[in-house]
């Protein structure tokens, strides 16, 4: 990893005071509404799956690059990215895989129907109001893939006044980013509109990326309490990749070596229309109809690089083309009893299709390989809800999955909440059932698949308690958890060729530990320490690149109300893993090393807000301060 030294000048014109420095006391919400968890607006304190949310203040004043940069601050989570910045990054939940976090932005399923993934990297942090990361089970409300949990990108309402920000940052390996952007209200419209642009040469010879985004959200205000929004997002990168595919950098192996040719480009679309209505006090109704679109594609020209690789497959020009899309329509209705009870029902239907079309390489030179395929998925799903005495709540739900591939799956989640306002102590637990179904890669590419997949399943459990003290300056959580996971799905050689079977269990447990600590209004202290310990059963040894530790601590200060600064520190441990060595043709276990990285930054008004005249801003952040 490599240091970058970021200086931001920017101009804002807002309503009051300036977009980017916000207090210490201001970056942490004890209580904030959450949609992810249950489908509908309720405050976190209600919910009995551990929530945390990411803010818009927090995501501005921290200056982050990207949004796995934030995500590196959530218990339970780590970011698993391949490079340098705008390179392929992942997230894992509590030892999950990759493939088991559902990923969504404003309600829209973002992963890549082919391959399962999200690259968290190809996504800005622009015009997003919050993120919600539900950690746990929550298949029953979200479907496949949703085993360890949820993570939710919302994006920017309009409100108030017109307002506006422009942005020019600078950095070293010759990174620039500039963005702009505006939002605001006028009678019944709201509106906001984000662009980004963003590009860096990286730490190695071919190692740039380049990054374009616009993100925009349009919505007008109904009679009966109603609203109908419209959000668009596009997102276009262009990659340089400098190691060669099918070499290992592993201390064993001497081919590792960097390609000066390989390039990636992917351009991704999400659409959603989004209809809110509470007609009545007892009922209100949410309807969702949404599209995903990605364009990836690979080039690698055959070099003399490539032939310095021993047993190297890509003896040949190598390119492919992966072309996919999804649509969802979502229809969700609540009925609420009084105070007491809710009841969520809701249908919704999808359809996936993914081409691919490859070329050279292991197939050879001018052998190319093309497929298409569509599935289709039918979903309804119920979940209640019921509130004794504001103390006590219990939650119980069923979805069940109708889909063309693998047939059916039903899951079920049972949720309980215990406050006690006395002491202000939150007792939470739950208990659910998930999986993740195969992609379509999985069940038919030509020669690497296997129709007969059946979907990954998990049942886990969790329970934990919230403590705040001392009108809520010092606020405590701990979380137990348990997974099981069974058929899951692993490639084994079957006729000399590698196809997924379901011949996996595996098996999951850990501590979850928050901390945060407000000793005065301008300074806040916060830390989180997560541990895990996995098995897989077919192997006998632990889950491949699942840290038995990850902790953060943060610190961030307002000395004057202009100035805000921060420390933040990210651990994480070693962790098990295979590495292929291309002359021996095996795949053999080694450690990946942990790692520290510390952050710097701060955010200064230089020139408040006055009248019609803009804010002026100075941000500084140094990422990875001791170059680890």
């Amino acid at each position: 990893m490599g240091k970058r030294l970021a200086v931001v000048l920017v101009v804002t014109m807002m309503a009051s005071g300036s977009v980017l420095c916000a207090s210490a006391q201001e970056l942490r919400q004890v209580d904030p509404v959450v949609v992810t968890a249950t489908k509908i607006a309720e405050p976190r304190s209600q919910v009995g799956a551990t929530v945390t949310v990411i803010t818009e203040e927090e995501l501005k004043t921290y200056n982050y690059l990207t949004v796995d940069d934030a995500l590196r601050q959530v218990p339970g989570l780590e970011v698993q990215r391949q490079g340098s910045a705008g390179k392929f990054s992942q997230v894992r939940i509590r030892g999950t895989s990759t493939q088991q976090v559902q990923v969504l932005i404003d309600g829209v399923r973002v992963k890549s129907p082919t391959a399962g993934t999200f690259d968290f990297s190809d996504l800005g942090l622009d015009q997003i109001q919050r993120i919600e990361v539900v950690r746990g089970p929550q298949s029953t409300l979200h479907g496949a893939d949703a085993i360890g949990g949820v993570i939710q990108i919302i994006t920017k309402q309009g409100q108030g006044p017109f307002s506006a920000y422009a942005s020019s940052e600078v950095g070293n390996h010759d990174t620039l980013r500039e963005r702009v952007g505006f939002s605001g209200s006028y009678k019944l419209l709201d509106y906001s509109f984000g662009a980004a642009w963003f590009e860096s040469n990286g730490q190695f010879p071919n190692d740039g990326t380049e990054q374009r985004g616009i993100a925009s959200r349009v919505g007008v205000t109904l009679p009966a309490d109603g609203h109908i929004g419209l959000a668009f997002r596009y997102n276009r990168t262009k990659n340089d990749l400098p190691f060669d595919g099918n070499s290992t950098p592993v201390p064993f192996s001497p081919f590792f070596v960097l390609d000066r040719d390989s390039r990636q480009q992917s351009e991704t679309t999400t659409l959603s229309l989004q209809w809110d209505q509470k007609p009545v006090e007892w009922f209100e109704v949410h309807g969702r109809v949404s599209g995903f679109w990605n364009q990836l594609g690979f080039q690698d020209p055959f070099t003399l690089s490539d032939a310095r690789i021993p047993f190297n497959s890509d003896s040949n020009d190598e390119s492919s083309q992966i072309d996919t899309n999804r649509q969802d329509i979502e229809l969700l209705g609540a009925f609420h009893l009084g105070k007491w009870n809710t009841f969520t029902v809701g249908v919704e239907q999808i359809y996936e299709y993914g081409r691919n079309r490859s070329s050279g390489g292991f197939l050879g030179p001018g052998v190319a390989s093309v497929f298409s395929k569509q599935i289709d998925n039918f979903a309804y799903f119920f979940q209640d809800e019921i509130k004794l005495f504001d103390r006590v709540i219990l939650s119980a739900g069923r979805r069940h999955d109708d889909n063309s591939a693998f047939g059916g799956a039903t899951t079920n989640r049972a949720g309980l909440v215990v406050r006690v306002p006395e002491t202000d102590t939150r007792v939470r637990g739950s208990w659910g059932e998930g999986f993740r179904a195969p992609t379509i890669n999985d069940l038919f590419f030509p020669g690497f698949s296997n129709p007969n997949l059946k979907p990954e399943r998990s049942e886990s459990w969790e329970a934990g308690v919230d403590q705040n003290f001392f009108k809520k300056r010092v606020r405590l959580g701990a979380t137990y958890f348990e997974n099981k996971f069974d058929d899951l799905i692993q490639f084994v050689s079957v006729g000399g060729l590698f196809r997924p079977v379901n011949v996996a269990k595996a098996w999951t447990q850990g501590e979850e530990v928050t901390i945060e600590i407000e000793p005065i209004d301008r300074l806040l202290f916060t830390a989180n320490y997560t541990h895990v310990e996995t098995k897989d059963f077919s192997t006998r040894g632990e889950l491949r690149r699942v840290p038995h530790h990850v902790g953060n601590i943060g610190v961030t200060w307002t000395p004057i109300p202009a100035l805000t600064v921060y420390t933040q520190i990210n651990v994480v441990s070693s962790q098990g893993d295979l590495a292929f060595d291309p002359v021996l043709f095996v795949s053999t276990p080694v450690r990946n090393p942990g790692y520290y990285r510390i952050d710097l930054g701060g955010v200064y008004n230089i020139v408040p807000k006055r009248g019609n005249f803009p804010a002026l801003d100075f941000t500084a952040r140094i990422n990875n301060v001791t170059d680890q």
